[in-house]
């Protein structure tokens, strides 16, 4: 899942930085960059730790998803300052890329969920 994830950002991070570029300037390609860096980073780092612990004991993935979200902000937040203090970027733009691609790849990923190779739309079945 998380390496679709990932492709996906890949697959958009071009387009995403150079309509940021081509809208201000290299900063705001750069800032867009580090947006979707930081997303990409934060999913692979989710996905390792539940994947983990899914393989390992299965029973801990509500505690291991908890934690792993409570770090991912504080990793996240702890980089963002950096950035802030750097001024290396336009954190604004930064910060809309990184969270809007999070939602984008999340939903992506769970629109696709539901479907099936033949194209047909999953559907619950009732278990007698």
């Amino acid at each position: 899942m998380v390496k679709r994830m990932a492709r996906r950002g890949l697959l958009i991070a071009p387009f995403v930085v150079i309509a940021m570029a081509a809208f201000g300037g290299a900063r705001y390609g750069l800032s867009a960059a580090v947006g979707i860096a930081m997303t990409l980073l934060n999913l692979w780092l989710s996905g390792w730790i539940i994947g983990g612990v899914a393989e390992r004991n299965p029973e801990l993935l509500l505690p291991a998803g908890l934690a792993t979200f409570t770090l991912g902000l504080l990793l996240l937040t702890g980089v963002a300052l950096g950035l802030r203090a750097a001024d290396v970027v336009y954190f604004p733009v930064t910060g809309i890329v990184l969270v809007g691609s999070h939602l984008l790849l999340v939903l992506w990923e769970a629109a696709g969920a539901y479907g099936h190779a033949d194209g047909k739309t999953a559907t619950a079945e009732t278990r007698s």
